[in-house]
């Protein structure tokens, strides 16, 4: 685990722009990492949705697990909540030939 509030979020994997939250964080919450990195909660992130830790430009990929999960569909600010509104999914959508 990266994260220095384990009761609050759970990081993954160095590469991740996100993390999982491990209850509902309310906005204004300030959430410190190892390191002393901290992000401010901009908006309600509910049990085990993701958060954005540092800004994800549109087009941008979305990392978890240390590998692309998604696309930004406008800029993501740190602390916003990471869900379908922002994000269109990746995974399992297979290549064209």
């Amino acid at each position: 685990m990266i994260d220095k509030n384990l009761e609050q979020v759970v990081q993954t994997h160095l590469k991740d722009n996100v993390a999982t939250a491990k209850s509902v964080i309310r906005a204004g919450t300030l959430v410190e990492f190892a390191g002393g990195k901290k992000i401010k909660v901009r908006e309600e992130i509910p049990f085990a949705h993701k958060i954005a830790l540092r800004k994800i430009l549109k087009g941008g990929g979305v990392i978890k697990y240390g590998e692309r999960i998604g696309k930004a569909t406008r800029v993501i600010q740190p602390g916003e909540l990471v869900h379908i509104h922002n994000v269109v999914g990746e995974r399992g959508k297979g290549k064209k030939k």
